[in-house]
């Protein structure tokens, strides 16, 4: 048995051979399992952290980069006493070179594992501060902790590649940024309406004009904020659709927030035929304004008056104020005045005004 063991097969024993396979399996097997008992017991220590909250999303976050790096590690145990086939014919410099190829690829995916580790456990963290601060009233908080999640998780990234650039390629960081010069200018030229948007989600945190919840208008755009990030922000329009918005446009032109308001202002016009009498003008106003006064769900600043002589059409202006700033109670508050404003034109025997044109043929 000792004698088959000694035999070597592509310049290696077929003992150290089984070793390394050996070796592989065992990994492979157990890397689910150890990664689990270790994050199990990591857990003990900051389930002060979490209120006791968030065990199970602690272990899957982390449990799976944590497996590569496992991977990782069994496949150098596996490999390191391994030496290159004899048939390939290399020489001392070919192998040294080829070993410091494979140790630096090796560490570049190790950092990257790492890494990848360490964006989970931003995940987990941020995930933790986000239950928290839902629980209090200020919602700003809430869009703070989300930005703060893409800052970190952006630095740990350039960290990463930085330390690849420094410690595995042996560059030299300082150097290499001093050396950009005239690119790194163009870069930043290229770059500059990021870098706008970037200030102005700084902007948006430090001023505050709304927060995560609010439902606002800008552009003739009216939605609900959902989140705020580096360059642009989520907004949810009353359709239900997802709208990006860079956030340099929220900052730069008028934005009413609409949740910050105690009403909503609710403005049209009527327009009724050429030929309806003067008095059956002044009645339907008397009778809007009867309806206004009225109504429960509005405010007693209201206007109602004959506004303009329009190409086909008399108008009267009509704009109120509803007591809420929500918009589907809005909108079934004005459905309910718009009905009462059609029964008052009928009633009245006025008709609407639509675009129409008059000839006039003289004959001869």
């Amino acid at each position: 048995m000792n004698e088959f063991l000694e035999q070597e097969f592509l310049s290696n024993t077929y003992q150290s051979i089984g070793i390394s396979i050996l070796v592989l399996l065992i990994g492979y097997v157990l890397r689910k399992s150890v990664s689990r008992w270790i994050f199990h017991f990591l857990y003990r220590f900051i389930k002060k952290f979490s209120n006791n909250t968030g065990h199970d999303e602690f272990v899957n976050l982390l449990v799976k980069p944590f497996q590569g790096v496992i991977l990782l590690i069994t496949l150098y145990l596996a490999l390191i006493k391994l030496n290159f086939p004899e048939a390939l014919d290399l020489s001392k410099e070919q192998i040294s070179t080829t070993r410091d190829i494979l140790h630096r690829l090796y560490a570049t995916m190790m950092i990257l594992s790492l890494t990848w580790l360490a964006l989970r456990f931003v995940d987990y963290v941020i995930m933790i501060l986000y239950n928290r601060a839902q629980e209090t009233e200020d919602k700003s908080d809430d869009q703070i902790i989300l930005f703060m999640k893409d800052l970190i998780k952006v630095l740990v990234i350039i960290f990463a590649l930085f330390f690849v650039l420094s410690a595995v390629f042996k560059l030299n960081i300082t150097s290499l940024i001093a050396g950009l010069g005239i690119g790194g200018l163009a870069i930043a030229l290229a770059a500059q309406e990021t870098l706008s948007n970037l200030l102005a989600s700084f902007i948006i945190f430090l001023d505050k004009p709304f927060q995560a919840g609010d439902t606002v208008n800008f552009d003739n755009i009216t939605g609900t904020i959902e989140k705020v990030g580096f360059r642009s922000t989520k907004v949810r329009t009353l359709d239900k659709s997802l709208l990006t918005v860079p956030n340099k446009s929220l900052t730069d032109g008028p934005l009413n927030n609409i949740t910050q308001s105690p009403f909503r202002r609710v403005k049209f016009m009527i327009g009724l035929t050429y030929g309806t009498p003067s008095e059956k003008i002044q009645k339907v106003i008397e009778e809007i304004n009867e309806v206004l006064k009225s109504h429960e769900e509005t405010k007693d600043d209201f206007t109602v008056a004959f506004s303009d002589f329009s190409a086909y059409s008399m108008d009267i202006m009509v704009l109120f104020f509803v007591y809420s700033n929500d918009w589907e109670k809005m909108v079934r508050v004005k459905e309910e005045i718009n009905f009462k404003i059609m029964h008052i034109v009928e009633r009245n025997g006025c008709d609407f005004a639509f675009p129409t044109q008059t000839l006039h043929i003289e004959k001869g």
